[in-house]
């Protein structure tokens, strides 16, 4: 008489004897490697300083945030997972723009401007810098973002940004932190482009983050915001203090309007403790200010100029490219429609608009504008139908980041915002998380590739 098997025996066995089926246990492996990987990238955002010189421009030099991303997709590409069911629908809208963006790309070959040997490589960047986009938020939304998980990249969000901030007030007041990194980082007139001048010149308040004024800014805000979706349940308003000291620090004007707005639209959950600790930062900065006149004088009057925006003189020359780039679309109603093709702004007209509606009309036309606002009006829909504290912080910071739009290329994957966007996509895949699942819940299986 036959004894009956044990229900799995049959796969338990086939699994001893058949090689192939050996690599399906590396992929807890491969996904607890991507984990880390991506808690090391959180953690790495304090430091956006180039550390290895590769590739044909100073625009490609890898910091160590680009360097853990790489790491991390080469691990996450040797396991199948699908996107979670809570980012699948933002995750679509992304492809469709990265299919777009490349067909714009292709336009640049048809509309030939007599520019290519400048828009092509810039061009290819942002399809690179938009590769990282869709590599980071794919990676992210493949991940259990369980509870315990969260709370270890928080805290490691929350480091980074004390490190963020830290080196941005240290930057303000002493050049020694860009001269002493200058001495070890790669970096070469002719060569290094704008991180020469950064080790040179001493522009105060970049901290380690970046050479861009706006970029710092955009990186105090986002990683603030960022600790405070992966902790949603931890005290808020130091780090909303200290985001707001350091975003002034930076001298970003755009920059620190769309840090009041957040901590403004953030102070109404808590009214009482916000404007309890908004009231000792204006209490602390009284006091502090007959010590740190001289140092922050010229700081203050620059920083004044937001209560006087429509003034032309204090745009620092942008509207004289506005000018040009609304003289080109208005010469050309058929560019207006659909582009001049990806990279074309900067090799056509010299510079970056400087404000994200007309630098994307400019090189996508009213086409690529309208694409991209039905993705934010997807994502939008998305975090207010979730109702949870993460979708809320995200969303306060989404109307933050387009206030600082109207006056810089937020949300376009320009050279000078370096890793923000890559960032934001994290952010993002994390806020869409819903609630907790309920008890007893299976995840979907894991392969991985053979």
């Amino acid at each position: 008489m036959s004894l009956p098997l044990p229900a799995g025996s049959s796969r338990l066995r086939r699994s001893a004897s058949d090689p192939a089926a050996a690599p399906l246990r590396t992929a807890p492996l491969l996904q607890r490697a991507v984990t880390w990987l991506l808690g090391a990238y959180v953690f790495s955002q304090f430091f956006g300083l180039p550390v290895l010189a590769a590739g044909p421009s100073w625009a490609l030099w890898q910091a160590p945030a680009d360097l853990l991303l790489w790491a991390a997709l080469a691990c996450a590409a040797l396991y199948h997972r699908r996107v979670g069911a809570d980012q699948q629908a933002v995750w679509r809208g992304l492809q469709w723009l990265g299919a777009l963006s490349l067909a714009s790309f292709a336009l640049l070959f048809v509309m030939r401007d007599g520019h290519l040997g400048v828009a092509v490589p810039f061009g290819l960047f942002q399809l690179f810098k938009l590769g990282q986009i869709l590599g980071v938020f794919w990676m992210v939304s493949r991940l259990k973002l369980g509870e315990e998980l969260l709370e270890r990249w928080g805290q490691l969000a929350v480091i980074s940004f004390v490190l963020m901030v830290v080196g941005v007030a240290w930057t303000y007041f002493s050049p020694a932190l860009p001269q002493l990194l200058g001495g070890v980082l790669p970096r070469g007139a002719g060569v290094a482009g704008p991180w020469e001048s950064f080790y040179l010149h001493n522009e105060k308040g970049l901290g380690t983050v970046g050479y861009n004024h706006a970029h710092v800014a955009a990186m105090v805000l986002l990683q603030a915001a960022l600790a405070m979706i992966l902790r949603p349940q931890r005290p808020p308003q130091w780090l909303l203090a200290a985001a707001l000291i350091a975003c002034f620090l930076s001298g970003a004007r755009a920059g620190l309007a769309g840090c009041l707005l957040f901590v403004v639209l953030e102070g109404l959950r808590m009214p009482v403790r916000s404007g309890l600790a908004l009231g000792a930062l204006g209490v602390a900065g009284v006091v502090a200010l007959p010590a740190l006149q001289g140092d922050l004088s010229g700081l203050l009057a620059r920083q004044s100029t937001l209560l006087d925006a429509g003034d032309v003189g204090n745009l620092a020359g942008r509207a004289d490219i506005w000018r040009v780039y609304l003289d080109a679309l208005l010469r050309d109603p058929f560019r207006l429609l659909i582009g001049s093709g990806f990279g074309s702004g900067i090799a056509n007209n010299g510079a970056n608009a400087h404000i994200l509606p007309l630098q994307v009309i400019y090189e996508t036309g009213v086409a690529g504008f309208t694409a991209l606002l039905l993705f934010f009006g997807l994502l939008i829909a998305r975090l207010r139908a979730l109702r949870t504290r993460r979708a809320g912080v995200a969303l306060n910071l989404l109307a933050a980041l387009w206030l600082t739009a109207a006056t810089t290329d937020t949300f376009y994957p320009t050279p000078a915002f370096g890793a923000f966007l890559p960032l934001l996509a994290l952010t993002l895949a994390v806020a869409l998380v819903g609630r907790a699942p309920a008890a007893g819940a299976v995840s979907p299986p894991q392969e991985a590739l053979p």
